[in-house]
C-alpha cells in the first residue's frame, strides 16, 4: 500500500490518514481516509470498544479547498461491537457533525465567507447552491449565538 503520509498531514485532521487519492478533473481532488483511532465510544451505554465488526458505506464528504482544488473526502465509518451492552454502532468522528456530508471546518470556511461576501459569490466559487450557503451561515450564527461568540 502506497504512503501517503505527507498528504495526511497536509490534510491536518486529526486521527485520519489518507489511504487513496484521485484527481477529478483541473479543480477537484477526491480523498480516501480512514480512522487511526483504536477505538470507539459506545453511543448507547457510553463504553470504550475495539472490537471492529465492519466498514459502514462510503460517504464522500465536502472539505476545505487544497492545493487549489475543491476537496472531496472518501470516507467509510467502521463499526464496532460492544462488549458492554451487546449492540453495534458506527463510529463518530470528531471532525463531522453526524448526517451532515461536509467537515465541521468547511461549514466554518463557509460561515466566514458569507460573512464578507455576497451568498451568490460564495455558492458561484464553491459549486454549492445559494440555499446550502445560506443553510450553513445561519446554522453558524446560530452556533456563535448559543456559545456567546460572536467575533471569529
Amino acid at each position: 500500500m502506497p504512503d501517503y503520509q505527507l498528504l495526511t498531514e497536509l490534510l491536518g485532521l486529526a486521527h485520519v490518514q489518507v489511504s487513496h487519492y484521485q484527481l477529478q478533473g483541473p479543480d477537484r481532488i477526491e480523498l480516501t481516509v480512514e480512522s487511526d483511532w483504536p477505538a470507539a465510544v459506545c453511543p448507547h451505554c457510553q463504553q470504550v470498544s475495539t472490537a471492529v465488526h465492519d466498514l459502514a458505506e462510503q460517504q464522500v464528504i465536502r472539505d476545505l479547498p487544497n492545493w487549489g482544488r475543491h476537496c472531496w473526502l472518501r470516507y467509510a465509518p467502521r463499526r464496532f461491537d460492544c462488549g458492554a451492552c451487546g449492540r453495534s454502532f458506527v463510529e463518530r468522528v470528531a471532525w463531522r457533525d453526524l448526517g451532515q456530508d461536509y467537515t465541521q471546518r468547511y461549514a466554518e470556511h463557509i460561515y466566514h465567507r458569507a460573512r464578507r461576501e455576497p451568498v451568490a459569490q460564495v455558492a458561484q466559487t464553491e459549486q454549492l447552491s445559494e440555499d446550502i450557503v445560506q443553510g450553513l451561515f445561519e446554522r453558524g450564527a446560530k452556533k456563535r449565538l448559543r456559545t456567546g461568540v460572536t467575533r471569529p
